[in-house]
């Protein structure tokens, strides 16, 4: 992978973290799930241009799939709070485990265990201080 590829990841870290330790500004807390809600969605646009560039790669089922990070986002939006919170942890680790079944550069798997792992915590930081 490019470098600016991992700078770009981790430049997109600073959202997530910068908001979540605003725990108790309600504008805060909403611009992270639209954050959240937007990187989630751009995950499942990943295996959708993997899967029109590369027909060993294209499915009917494959494209299907990818549209789900985009639905739970979408979701997550709409429900309350604490219940949005948990819908997106949960929409980026079980992302992170599709991720690792679907594309096999060691590379982008490093990097998207990095950044899944501080969204992750980020999220967990905001359910554990919301609740």
């Amino acid at each position: 992978m490019i470098k600016l590829a991992h700078r770009l990841g981790y430049a997109g870290l600073i959202p997530f973290v910068g908001l979540a330790f605003q725990f108790e500004d309600a504008a805060s807390v909403s611009a992270f799930m639209s954050y959240s809600a937007v990187i989630l969605s751009f995950l499942g646009g990943i295996h959708w241009g993997v899967a029109i560039r590369d027909s060993n790669f294209a499915s009917d089922a494959r494209l299907a799939i990818c549209m789900l990070p985009s639905l739970l986002a979408w979701l997550a939006l709409l429900l309350p709070l604490y219940l949005g919170l948990w819908v997106g942890l949960i929409a980026f680790l079980v992302w992170w485990a599709w991720d690792h079944t679907q594309i096999e550069d060691g590379d982008y798997r490093r990097l998207r265990t990095h950044l899944t792992v501080v969204v992750s915590l980020c999220h967990i930081w905001l359910i554990a201080h919301l609740n």
